[in-house]
């Protein structure tokens, strides 16, 4: 599609005012949620999983295999059965984030509108802000950097984010650490069959994650008049002459409405949380649904 071109000098500076901006005040809407589960605990999670850490869980029966120095002499003298003292694993939480690249990400239908990869990098990081300064690790997919919640993390995210601009889908061959969690965010308008192959990919290494499906009014709405020439913005930069654009806005818009769906629903399978995210609204409002969204994992409990 014709547009116009992307707004120039979207440099690391420009995207950490943006997304300082963004992202100020949200904190106080998880605030009674943190307090309720009070499982965060300078960064940390408890799982409610065995493990070395130091705040007790549960009692269970001694088995055989069992260290005789966690059997809890105190608890096992009151019955007949001797008892093992565990003790949870807390995990630092950690969210590794990716953001579309590719021609179509640096499209927008208005001058008066950020393009999608500039609203997608926004709200990449200004979710890491939120995290890193709730106490939590942020980092990139894939590696490049290691995860942290310092200023010096966040620079380092935000230098990888912006450098990483070709990719349409996650490289598949990039590493994710078992228990982080992915914030992917991009348009989504590959072939159903490459996203699921690389949803699948990642949800074997991974066990949550959110997408943020971010695409521009136009995409949705097709609301051109007349006769309008499509340009591939790929690497074929092919063009198609539509004469009158409006006799095929009904099926186009039935056939997004369906792609849209059917990402959703590959998200829903896998247990991921799915957000749209309309470029002519706030970042703000993005940014707010995805905090929230985020809660359970924050909280420590399953994804929504």
């Amino acid at each position: 599609m014709a547009s116009p071109a992307a707004k120039p000098g979207f440099t690391l500076p420009l995207l950490r005012r943006r997304a300082e901006e963004e992202s100020a005040g949200l904190p106080s809407l998880m605030t009674a949620a943190q307090h309720a589960a009070q499982t965060i605990r300078s960064g940390e999670h408890a799982k409610r999983r065995p493990g070395s850490g130091e705040k007790f869980w549960q009692f269970r029966d001694y088995q055989p295999g069992d260290r005789p120095q966690d059997i809890d002499w105190r608890q096992s003298a009151k019955s007949d059965r001797v008892f093992i003292r565990q003790k949870e694993w807390q995990t630092a939480q950690t969210a590794l984030f990716w953001c579309a690249g590719g021609p179509g990400m640096n499209w927008r239908s208005d001058e008066k509108l950020a393009t999608k990869r500039e609203t997608a990098l926004t709200v990449a990081l200004g979710l890491a802000i939120l995290m890193a300064h709730g106490g939590e690790q942020v980092g990139l997919l894939g590696g490049g950097m290691n995860p942290g919640r310092s200023e010096l993390s966040l620079e380092s995210l935000g230098r990888h984010l912006l450098r990483d601009h070709k990719q349409s889908l996650p490289d598949i061959a990039r590493a994710a650490p078992r228990h982080a969690n992915l914030v992917l965010i991009g348009d989504f308008l590959e072939p159903l069959d490459r996203i699921e192959a690389t949803f699948d990919a990642l949800a074997a290494r991974t066990e949550s994650a959110i997408v943020i499906q971010t695409l521009d009014p136009a995409e949705l709405e097709l609301p051109f008049s007349g006769r309008v020439i499509f340009e591939d913005m790929g690497a074929q930069h092919e063009r198609h002459h539509v004469t009158q654009v409006a006799s095929i806005r009904a099926e186009y818009q039935t056939r997004i409405e369906a792609h849209i769906e059917a990402v959703a629903h590959l998200c829903l399978r896998r247990q991921w949380n799915w957000l749209p995210h309309n470029t002519k609204a706030p970042v703000r409002d993005a940014l707010a649904d995805a905090w929230t969204m985020l809660a359970p994992q924050r909280a420590g409990g399953a994804p929504a």
